[in-house]
């Protein structure tokens, strides 16, 4: 088995890190609409089309993250990033459960949301993407 190196590691890392943004950019809009009918209390308001149209893009951003989270746990990681590997991975798969029950939380059948899943949800995301950044963050300056 070939030894783990930097030069095999950062590039799982990179594309994870762009493949978790460029998602995140994604789905952001409709996050913010389905934000915005919930502080306005006008979920009932939306068009039933657009509400599954945003379950299913939450869900198939779920299913990236889901994927993002089996690259990092199959990365080869090299000795001295191990710890710090870990941490990420952890708060990785945290991020993934909050989205997953974020996604959970939209109803499609009689178009609702459970209001305090989905607030959790987005609580929970924003903590562990703060965590996220602060080891990625830390494997770069180990590496560099």
């Amino acid at each position: 088995m070939r030894k783990a190196t930097v030069q095999t590691y950062m590039p799982v890392l990179s594309k994870v890190i762009e493949s978790t943004e460029k998602m995140g950019e994604q789905l952001n809009p409709s996050f913010e609409k389905i934000r915005q009918a919930l502080d306005k209390d006008a979920l009932s308001d939306m068009v039933p089309a657009e509400f599954s149209d945003i379950q299913m893009e939450f869900s198939d951003g779920t299913e990236e993250y889901q994927n993002n989270l089996k690259k990092l746990q199959s990365a080869p990681v090299p000795v001295r990033l191990m710890g710090r590997h870990r941490n990420l991975v952890a708060a990785y798969d945290a991020y993934t459960k909050a989205c997953a029950a974020m996604t959970a939380s939209l109803h499609v059948d009689d178009q609702t949301v459970d209001v305090a899943a989905f607030n959790q949800a987005e609580k929970d995301q924003e903590e562990q993407m703060n965590h996220i950044s602060n080891d990625v963050q830390r494997i770069m300056n180990t590496v560099m």
